[in-house]
């Protein structure tokens, strides 16, 4: 313990009181009898005090009411056998000030040994704004829309949040003081076991959805499908691991269903491709024999027949040639790049090669995107050719305009055609629905491969056309930059 050289009575307080004035936290200087005998600034300015009232009081004026008696008795106790505690080592208390309010107070205690007796130098620091950074963290935590779990070094559970508890069906109390294997079903517990200790050894930051999905397992002893996060936190009681929990159950349903639909588009895709496309190609082959042996001698309106069968046998070709079309829109093709809209939509009109009479102009933004050019130009093609092939006058104009929505171009292809009934503006986006087939050739699957091309790169599509009025507006929203959740 240390020792001071001159008597207590002959300390130079005066000079003692200017090198504690220089510190930032309080201190305080009390005999073995409890006994105030001196102060800093800082610890006036704490509880509220001037520096002449606090002397010669016992130490308990500076507690609730409720706390004196038990911390004479603490003091008395520490006094027998007084030892260094240092602030941070757990010694908090609740002080209160002159005016009666309370606050949350760290203590930090050194004996010191003078020939006049023991006296113990007391360091005081106001922990309020901590405590209220804790509290407002232990709120965010439990009010965070994922499961968080606080685990001690040894596996064992000291908090939860209600979205914890909320997806494995216990209570916090239930919880608390349980190993973290709770959570596991019983045949995972062991393995589980190793990759903590492993983890402890060398614990790191593990993003969710990095590694491996595991399962949890419910109070009511349901499995569930859990991803987990992990990050290790140094705090002054060691490292402590905060682990966040998400069930992803739908996630996996919603997978498992996506992974059903694709295997069934494949093995309709196959199917297009060999099942109905064959058969087709050995009737045509039949049509053209048959036409073959009757030669010169074939009545005409077993010609006119056979021909009858050709046209239907090229629809029904063209028709699954447009199913297949259909099939792979709602895949993402090929990979983004930089795209100049004015080259893309003028590449369009050049491919489409609008009759004469027919007039399309290009306005707004026409820079540069990030995208698949493929799938836009497919989109482009469709709405514009469908404008001009419905078209009842021999002369149009297609208007064709480009602004920008945030992180989406917005595409106007606004026609002056007859117009779309409203109560077709729905029907024209599902596959086989067109409003005019006079020739026959029109199988009703543009619109509907383009909603879909749309869709599948995260915009939308709308269609604009007001009723007893002429022309069409088609509208839609396509990324203006490469995402990593639409371009693979």
């Amino acid at each position: 313990m240390p020792t001071l050289a001159r008597p207590a009575d002959e300390i130079d307080w005066e000079l003692s009181l200017l090198v504690l004035d220089g510190l930032p936290v309080g201190v305080v200087i009390c005999d073995q009898n409890d006994k105030i005998i001196q102060h800093n600034t800082e610890l006036s300015s704490l509880f509220g005090y001037e520096h002449q009232e606090l002397i010669g009081k016992p130490i308990e004026i500076l507690l609730p009411e409720e706390s004196q008696q038990q911390h004479r008795a603490q003091f008395m106790a520490y006094m027998s056998n007084p030892e260094k505690k240092n602030m941070g080592m757990g010694r908090e208390y609740l002080g209160r000030r002159k005016d009666g309010s309370i606050f949350p107070v760290e203590v930090g205690l050194n004996p010191v040994e003078t020939p006049s007796g023991h006296i113990v130098i007391a360091t005081v620091a106001d922990i309020s704004h901590r405590r209220s950074t804790e509290k407002n963290f232990q709120k965010i935590v439990d009010e965070a829309p994922i499961g968080m779990l606080l685990v001690d070094v040894d596996g064992t559970i000291t908090h939860s949040n209600r979205q914890l508890v909320n997806i494995f069906g216990y209570t916090q109390t239930e919880l608390l003081g349980n190993p973290l294997e709770i959570l596991l079903p019983t045949r995972h517990r062991e393995q589980h076991q190793q990759y903590r200790n492993g983890y402890q050894d060398k614990p790191t930051t593990r993003a969710m959805g990095i590694g491996r999905d595991l399962t949890g397992l419910h109070k009511s002893t349901t499995e569930i499908p859990v991803e987990i996060g992990l990050n290790p936190i140094e705090t002054e009681n060691g490292t402590i691991i905060v682990a966040t929990i998400n069930d992803i159950s739908e996630r996996k349903q919603s997978e498992t269903s996506l992974q059903q639909a694709k295997a069934d588009l494949d093995e309709f895709t196959y199917v297009a491709s060999h099942d109905l496309k064959s058969p087709l190609r050995g009737i045509s082959s039949l049509i053209e024999w048959i036409a073959e042996d009757l030669g010169d001698e074939m009545p005409g309106d077993v010609q006119k027949n056979l021909d009858r069968v050709h046209v239907r046998i090229n629809r029904m070709e063209k028709l699954i040639e447009d199913l297949l079309v259909y099939a792979r829109a709602g895949r993402k093709q090929g990979s983004s790049g930089k795209i100049i809209l004015k080259d893309a939509i003028n590449n369009v009109i050049q491919f489409i090669a609008p009759p004469d009479g027919f007039n399309i102009v290009t306005t707004g933004y026409l820079d540069e995107i990030q995208s698949s050019i493929t799938p836009l130009e497919t989109v482009l093609r469709n709405i514009i050719s469908n404008a001009i092939k419905h078209h009842d006058r021999e002369q149009g104009t297609i208007h064709i305009n480009v602004s920008i929505d945030g992180s989406y171009c917005i595409f106007n292809i606004e026609d002056d055609g007859p117009g779309i009934p409203p109560n077709a503006h729905q029907r024209i986006f599902k596959l086989f629905q067109t409003l005019s087939s006079e020739d026959g050739t029109r199988s009703g699957v543009g619109l509907a491969i383009s909603k879909q091309l749309i869709e599948a790169y995260g915009g939308k599509i709308e269609i604009h056309s007001p009723e007893n009025s002429r022309g069409t507006c088609f509208r839609f929203w396509w990324p203006r930059f490469a995402r990593s959740d639409i371009n693979e």
